[in-house]
């Protein structure tokens, strides 16, 4: 089922190196420190980029320090993975420093989400290969069972992962699906973070929907400014050419500042995308509310607005 020039990574068992690099904004020193000793408490060894605690305003370090991180972690046959250590902004900074050819000959898993938005639409234009939108070494979110089953079973599973659960509902912030236009559509998944998508658009990057079921989130953005987005992506034909839309949970995206007048972000979903007569849910968990699946991008998938579920049909790594 793997489509041509597609390429995936070995799978990443205990005893594997996970490298950690920080392509964005900076990352809390505390909030590393528990992420990597959650990794080495899963069996792995660490090496953890050289700017990763680099400081410059909102960066990780100047563009050139994250970029020669990141391209060092795909030359080392060593390093196994590599995962984010979190987002903010910047890896749109780097995508013109990054040696896509040392990543074409080095397929490793890679995760990340939010900002990371960028390297994953990259890494399928320049290298076909599949990436995983999950969750990071120092921004793992606060559903700790959910988040490191789901995880750790991407590193490790060599056959397709299947119907991606949902939390408990008795789970503090645990999401439920909304269902904005029922239907069942297959393709491979492609997206992330909304804002970011919308600011590839023009550039080499600019993503292609056609035929595939697309992941979109977002975080701090009141529902007229996703209205706006999602309106740009209509206007430039995007996902009119696509088979299905999953919104991942937003929560700080649901209303409009307190006492101002706004649509709720389903009500902004249903009138723009329900038109496009196509499946379309909102709520998946996996945006910046705790919970944080992991899904692989660039394989094929199922989704099934009206029941609630996206299940991926087939493995996301070379066994």
């Amino acid at each position: 089922m793997t489509e041509p020039g597609v390429r995936k990574p070995r799978p990443v068992p205990p005893g594997a190196t996970i490298g950690v690099v920080a392509p964005s904004g900076p990352v809390p020193p505390e909030a590393l420190e528990a992420g990597l000793e959650r990794l080495q408490q899963w069996g792995y060894r660490t090496v953890v980029g050289d700017a990763v605690l680099q400081q410059r305003g909102y960066l990780a370090g100047p563009d050139e320090r994250r970029a020669e991180d990141f391209n060092r972690m795909w030359a080392d046959p060593a390093v196994d993975a590599v995962l984010c250590a979190r987002g903010g902004y910047g890896a749109m900074r780097i995508l013109n420093r990054i040696d896509w050819e040392q990543v074409r000959r080095n397929p490793k898993f890679f995760c990340g989400f939010s900002d990371i938005t960028a390297l994953h639409l990259a890494m399928e234009r320049e290298a076909g290969l599949v990436t995983f939108h999950g969750p990071m070494v120092a921004a793992f979110g606060g559903a700790e069972g959910y988040n490191s089953a789901g995880l750790r079973r991407a590193l490790m599973e060599t056959g397709p992962l299947g119907e991606i659960p949902w939390p408990d509902p008795a789970e503090a912030g645990a999401p439920r699906p909304v269902t904005i236009r029922p239907g069942v559509a297959e393709g491979r998944l492609i997206g992330g973070n909304l804002t970011l998508i919308v600011s590839l658009l023009g550039t080499r990057w600019e993503p292609d929907f056609t035929g595939r079921i697309v992941l979109l989130e977002d975080v701090d953005e009141p529902p007229y400014r996703v209205d706006r987005m999602l309106v740009q992506l209509l206007l430039a034909g995007k996902l009119q050419r696509a088979a299905g839309i999953v919104f991942g949970d937003s929560p700080t995206c649901l209303h409009g500042p307190p006492g101002r007048p706004s649509l709720a972000l389903p009500e902004v979903l249903s009138e723009l995308l329900g038109p496009l007569g196509i499946p379309v849910l909102y709520g998946f968990p996996c945006g910046h509310g705790p919970h944080r699946a992991t899904l692989p991008l660039g394989v094929h998938a199922r989704l099934d607005a009206e029941a609630g579920t996206l299940t991926i049909l087939e493995p996301a790594v070379e066994s």
